[in-house]
């Protein structure tokens, strides 16, 4: 089941499949013989073509493959030339590829993939200060890290988001998300970030922290990466 941004971004991409199987029909013959869109339709299809690139844009981002896919339709002086009713169609599959590619959790795929490498950073900031020295600043930064890791599994479970990171750890615990001792080992880590949060620095260890570290690196391999 999708989450609720999720499914809004479905339910826009096949309003457009629909709208844009309206304005395919409404190519007409010229008195000249030639089959196209014409008049007042135009209008039409150019305000539709505008919502195809908004929704490709807002939903994939200018470097997905949908969006490039995007511009290779559109031709070379611009969308004036989108005019007949195959390079309507070609635009309606376009959308069809991108819900499908929703549908599927593609977008949810690449969305972890991409915070994973933002994590990985945090996570190798919090490696460098476990070293040298500041197991607290360590400890703060790999909750930050948790923390948004798991809201962010929950939004993708429909699960609210908006709550003590120990209840969302908690609810998808109930899900069966993971196994007993991950929801285990992700509490002991969020009592350790918090200590670290609240100044209380004498409630674990630099040994403590580096395993913290470690854990949720694993965590993140298990569950961004897939």
């Amino acid at each position: 089941m999708l989450s609720m941004k999720y499914q809004r971004y479905v339910d826009r991409l096949n309003e457009l499949v629909i709208e844009g199987k309206a304005i395919a029909k409404l190519e007409k013959t010229s008195s000249h013989g030639i089959r196209f869109i014409q008049g007042e339709d135009k209008i039409r299809l150019h305000g539709w073509l505008a919502n195809v690139r908004n929704i490709i844009e807002l939903v994939f981002g200018r470097q997905s493959p949908q969006f490039r896919h995007l511009e290779e339709l559109i031709p070379k002086d611009g969308v004036k030339h989108v005019q007949v009713a195959s390079q309507v169609y070609e635009f309606v599959g376009l959308l069809q590829g991108a819900l499908t590619d929703l549908e599927n959790g593609y977008l949810l795929g690449q969305e972890f993939l991409i915070a994973g490498e933002v994590f990985d950073s945090i996570l190798e900031q919090a490696k460098n200060q476990s070293k040298s020295g500041d197991k607290d600043i360590a400890a703060m930064l790999a909750r930050i890290v948790l923390e948004d890791s798991l809201k962010r599994i929950a939004r993708s479970d429909n699960i609210n988001d908006n709550q003590k990171s120990s209840v969302i750890n908690d609810n998808l615990k109930k899900i069966d998300k993971y196994p007993q001792a991950q929801w285990r080992s992700i509490q002991s880590w969020l009592d350790i970030g918090n200590a670290a949060a609240h100044g209380k620095f004498d409630d674990y260890t630099k040994e403590d922290v580096i395993n913290m570290i470690d854990g949720i690196e694993r965590f993140l391999a298990s569950y961004f990466r897939k």
